[in-house]
């Protein structure tokens, strides 16, 4: 069975190389000198304490996961934070009245949901008019390998967008989610990183996990495995490894 793509320990080491990303997609809050604004599937709280100590004391930040664990980190992490809370809920169901909300953040949350549009409605729902909708997505599909197994480099990319990751395509779909959910004023912005050894992989994509995963799962077979394998290991070892892959920066407003 495919593994997880992410835990406590994964979302703590991706925010590190994401720090820009993260500081551009606070932007559109800037505005925001009070009420609530929600990260939705905050996860450990990074970006929740993150943005407590970028906006006025006036915002309440809120943050709200699914995963118990990630939210009992979370409280340890900002338990001297006084503008800050954390909710236990599903992204489809916001517990907050309608139009209500100041502003809401999703990172890397559409790609595992199922019925994406539910909760993007529903993020319509709370949200005051005129008020930001940001959504930060990784476009799985782009995952590019510099090696000449590009066709296996290809099979690995479509088993993460079409098996291990719920909704893989979620960053080539989310603005037709947006339009169909009534939001306006969209803007999507590009950021390319490139992971320039197997490490990083490792570390970021859990690619050798990934591969095996993908042989398992009959995307690619046992000796393409090996050829990628060695051929990325190879790459490593005499420093030309090259990695790429984008995220997507998506702001809306209601």
């Amino acid at each position: 069975m495919a593994e997880k793509h992410y835990n406590a320990a994964y979302l703590e080491d991706t925010a590190r190389i994401l720090n820009d990303l993260k500081e551009y997609s606070y932007y559109p809050f800037k505005r925001i000198n009070a009420g609530k604004l929600i990260d939705l599937g905050c996860g450990p709280g990074i970006d929740v304490i993150k943005m407590s100590q970028t906006f006025d004391e006036k915002v309440r930040i809120i943050g709200i996961d699914h995963d118990s664990n990630m939210l009992e980190k979370a409280k340890v992490s900002a338990a001297d934070i006084s503008n800050i809370d954390f909710i236990l809920s599903e992204a489809n169901i916001i517990p907050f009245d309608d139009d209500s909300i100041s502003g809401v953040r999703a990172e890397r949350l559409i790609q595992h949901l199922t019925n994406p549009e539910k909760t993007i409605q529903e993020v319509y729902r709370v949200l005051k008019e005129d008020y930001p909708f940001v959504i930060v997505e990784t476009d799985w599909a782009g995952l590019s390998f510099y090696n000449e197994f590009f066709q296996t480099g290809q099979k690995i990319s479509r088993y993460l967008t079409e098996k291990k990751v719920n909704n893989g395509y979620a960053s080539r779909k989310v603005v037709s989610y947006l339009q169909n959910c009534n939001f306006r004023d969209i803007q999507l912005e590009i950021f390319p990183f490139v992971l320039k050894s197997l490490k990083e992989a490792n570390d970021y994509l859990w690619i050798e996990q990934v591969i095996k995963e993908a042989v398992i799962e009959n995307f690619i077979s046992q000796r393409e495995a090996k050829l990628f394998l060695k051929s990325i290991q190879e790459a490593d070892e005499h420093n030309y490894f090259a990695c790429s892959m984008n995220l997507v920066v998506i702001t809306s407003k209601k």
